[in-house]
């Protein structure tokens, strides 16, 4: 159940510090979307900083908390677009064009490089009273098996903190936090299902649809030569084997160890939940007013790996897994 008022720190760009370096935009800063070109590339001016301010957010709209905001920014919040970047790495950015007050700015959803210019592939037009917290959220529905410490396999209802999980990289890691949250199955809340085998996965695999799974392929993978993706469960779904099923309520539980891992759910490997102050920000408020009460230091750095850009390369790789 979400709480009438909740508050979150972010950190913004105004958006005037990020410049188009090449294409019909060439020149000028980050615009209103309608302004926006796919394939402008951007680059963080020299020097650029973020702003750190705090958003309430109710029913009924968003606004700036502070009374002497960092940066300047006050007043109304509007999320104008969701954008999609992509670095010449190809690491894949999702970030928020906001209006504040009537001032551009834009909230990156994962860390913003500046050694990067990111090319603009995705321009999704928001809702002005679009919740930030359903933006980042990826855990496991209730019933999923988790790989224990000793190789076992467990519900991940059953695990606590202080239990260890085995991970991929590290061996078996103690859980430091364990969280758990009942919402209307609907949107990005609606659980998308993998059936056993699908990804090797030993039983049926249900997550929520923004999930990264780990997924890999000998001989690299053909959209940019790295043998090593995650994956979000959402661009899995093709209506066939893998539904995303709305309706009633679903029980989602997130793992959160000293670091962020690759653990194995039902025998694939997936991550953690991945704790930062970009991510907690918008977690749903049960989560985030627990973890970060409990942990307020923890800022961990992603496992890299990178995103597929869109569910035709993420469903093409996904025919190719292989059992682990």
């Amino acid at each position: 159940m979400w709480v009438a008022m909740t508050h979150y720190d972010c950190e913004i760009f105004d958006a005037s510090a990020l410049r188009a370096f090449w294409g019909i935009n060439e020149g000028e800063p980050l615009g209103p979307p309608d302004l926006l070109c796919t394939g402008d590339v951007y680059e963080l001016l020299e020097g650029a900083r973020p702003s750190t301010v705090t958003f309430k957010i109710t029913e009924d709209a968003i606004t700036i908390a502070d009374t002497a905001p960092e940066g300047g920014f006050a007043g109304a919040v509007a999320v104008l677009a969701e954008l999609r970047l992509m670095a010449q790495d190809n690491e894949v950015l999702d970030a928020l064009l906001l209006d504040i007050g009537g001032r551009l700015a834009l909230l990156p959803l994962s860390p913003l490089r500046r050694d990067a210019r990111y090319a603009l592939i995705g321009i999704d037009p928001g809702q002005t009273r679009l919740r930030l917290s359903q933006l980042v959220f990826g855990s496991f529905c209730a019933g999923t098996r988790i790989m224990a410490g000793d190789g076992q396999l467990v519900p991940i209802e059953t695990l606590e903190a202080g239990d260890y999980v085995l991970t991929r990289d590290n061996g078996a890691q103690p859980l430091l936090w364990v969280g758990k949250i009942t919402v209307r199955a609907v949107g990005l809340f609606a659980p998308v299902r993998l059936p056993p085998g699908l990804l090797g996965n030993l039983g049926p695999l249900s997550v929520g649809p923004l999930q990264r799974i780990f997924l890999y392929q000998r001989g690299g993978l053909a959209a940019h030569g790295r043998s090593e993706a995650l994956v979000q469960a959402r661009y899995l779904v093709d209506g066939d084997r893998v539904q995303q099923r709305e309706g009633g309520f679903a029980t989602y539980h997130a793992l959160v160890f000293d670091d962020h891992q690759i653990i194995y759910a039902e025998g694939v490997p997936t991550e953690s939940l991945l704790v930062s102050r970009a991510t907690v920000a918008r977690l749903p408020e049960d989560f985030a007013r627990d973890l970060s009460a409990r942990f307020p230091q923890l800022n961990q750095r992603a496992h890299f790996a990178p995103e597929l850009p869109d569910a035709a390369a993420a469903q093409a790789l996904a025919a190719k897994q292989k059992a682990w």
